[in-house]
C-alpha cells in the first residue's frame, strides 16, 4: 500500500517536472516573440514608440482574471502575468522607475515592484517634484503619491504647465490580493508616453477656478457638459486656487467637453487642463 502511494506521488512529481519544462519552453518562445515586437515597434514608431501600453496591459489582465478558473488563486495568476508584461517591456526598451515614497515606506516600494517587475531599477527620490524632473531622462517612468488635500507641496499642479510634457498614465495598485494586503497605498504613474484608453477609465483634469465656486455648482457644470466625477485634491488660495478632478471615462487634451466647460462657466473656471488618464483598477482579488 505504501509502495503504491509512493509510486503515485512519484508520478505526480514527474508530471509537475514535465509541465515545468513545457512552461519554461513556452516562456523562451514568448521572449523571442517579444523581441520581434520590439523590433517592429522601432521600425514603425522610431524613438516615439511608447515604452509601455497601459490600456492594453490593463485589458490583458482583465481578460485573464475573467477567464481564470481552478485551484490557483486568481491574484497569483495576475501577479505572474504582471511580471511577464513588465519583463517584456524591459526587453523591448529598458526603463527605470523614479519613485517618491514618503517616509521611505516599504509598502510603496512593494506596490511599484509588483507592477514594474523584478528587474526594473527603482530610484528613490526625496520629493515628487524630483520625480517629475527625472522624467526628462530617457527611459524613466515616475511614481508619485496619490494626491490629497493636505499635501504642502502638491506635484499635480505642475502637470498643467505648458512646459510639462508628462501625463498620468496608470493608477496603482491595479489589483491587490485580499490575503496579501498590507497597507492602503495608492499612487499614480506619470510618464512622457501618452495615456491609453482601455474602455473602463478615469481621467484627471486640473481646474483653476474662482475660490467661491462651490462643489455643487462645479458638479452642475460638469453634468451640463456630459461629465461626471469629483474633486480629489485642492491647492492654492484666491487667484491661484486649483482643483484636481477625477472624471469618469477617457478624456484627452483635445476633448471638446473640457473646452466648453471652461468657456461656458460664466467666468468661474479660468482654465481646465486634462493631465492624464488611467485604466480603472480591478481592486481586491480573491475575496
Amino acid at each position: 500500500m505504501a509502495d503504491d502511494a509512493t509510486a503515485s506521488l512519484d508520478k505526480l512529481r514527474a508530471d509537475i517536472d514535465r509541465i515545468d519544462q513545457e512552461l519554461h519552453a513556452l516562456l523562451r518562445e514568448r521572449a523571442a516573440v517579444v523581441k520581434r515586437v520590439g523590433l517592429a515597434k522601432r521600425s514603425s514608431g522610431g524613438a516615439a514608440a511608447p515604452i509601455v501600453r497601459p490600456g492594453r496591459e490593463a485589458n490583458v489582465l482583465r481578460a485573464l482574471v475573467e477567464r481564470h478558473e481552478g485551484a490557483m488563486p486568481v491574484a497569483s495568476v495576475a501577479r505572474i502575468w504582471r511580471e511577464l508584461i513588465a519583463d517584456a517591456c524591459q526587453m523591448q526598451s529598458p526603463f527605470r522607475v523614479a519613485l517618491h515614497a514618503p517616509e521611505r515606506s516599504i509598502s510603496h516600494w512593494d506596490v511599484v515592484r509588483n507592477h514594474f517587475g523584478t528587474i526594473a531599477p527603482i530610484m528613490l527620490c526625496g520629493s515628487a517634484q524630483r520625480v517629475l524632473q527625472e522624467l526628462e531622462k530617457p527611459g524613466t517612468i515616475g511614481v508619485v503619491p496619490w494626491p490629497d488635500h493636505d499635501a504642502p507641496a502638491p506635484w499635480w499642479p505642475h502637470m498643467a504647465t505648458s512646459d510639462m510634457s508628462a501625463s498620468i498614465v496608470t493608477a496603482l495598485p491595479f489589483f491587490e490580493s485580499a490575503a496579501g494586503h498590507f497597507e492602503n497605498r495608492r499612487m499614480m504613474v506619470v510618464a512622457t508616453y501618452p495615456p491609453e484608453e482601455s474602455g473602463d477609465d478615469t481621467s484627471y483634469v486640473v481646474v483653476q477656478s474662482d475660490p467661491e465656486l462651490s462643489r455643487a455648482r462645479l458638479g452642475g457644470l460638469l453634468e451640463r457638459h456630459g461629465l461626471s466625477g469629483h474633486v480629489i485634491a485642492t491647492s492654492g488660495r484666491q487667484d491661484d486656487f486649483q482643483q484636481l478632478l477625477e472624471l469618469d471615462g477617457f478624456i484627452n487634451r483635445d476633448d471638446e467637453r473640457i473646452a466648453a466647460l471652461e468657456q461656458q462657466s460664466e467666468g468661474q473656471i479660468y482654465r481646465a487642463i486634462p493631465i492624464g488618464a488611467a485604466a480603472r483598477p480591478m481592486g481586491m482579488l480573491d475575496v
